[in-house]
């Protein structure tokens, strides 16, 4: 019963120094030396990126293409000219693609994001063949 008093002494010290660092911890102060940082900047949802493809030759010739989707597969498509598609997503960075190949004379594909063609390619001989891709962010 003698030293109990030294126990309740080093509780009531502990037990205080908790209290200041939560205090401390808790507070407002921007120190980043007790944990403290800026707010991140808030982010908002990011802009719908709207993604068309075309191809274009001569119409009813059939053409062989695949392109990317909003989730980075390949599409595979047997169809006729003219072809268009497009894809609607909101993600941040995007890969785009088309390729096709047809027994037209020509061919032609084009990439066009938000209503801005960001790229175009022309093939021309027999079996032609085109390439367009674009990385959107």
């Amino acid at each position: 019963m003698k030293s109990a008093w030294v126990y309740g002494v080093v509780f009531l010290v502990l037990g205080l120094t908790a209290m200041f660092i939560a205090r401390l911890r808790l507070s407002e102060i921007q120190d980043l030396a007790i944990g403290h940082s800026s707010r991140p900047p808030v982010v908002g949802r990011p802009i719908e990126k709207v993604v068309e493809y075309e191809i274009d030759g001569p119409s009813g010739l059939p053409v062989r293409l695949s392109y990317l989707d909003e989730q980075g597969n390949a599409k595979d498509v047997s169809t006729d000219l003219p072809w268009r598609t497009s894809l609607r997503t909101h993600k941040l960075t995007l890969a785009t693609g088309v390729v096709a190949q047809s027994e037209a004379d020509q061919v032609s594909c084009r990439i066009v994001i938000n209503g801005q063609a960001r790229d175009s390619q022309t093939s021309s001989g027999r079996f032609a063949a085109v390439n367009c891709a674009v990385p959107v962010s």
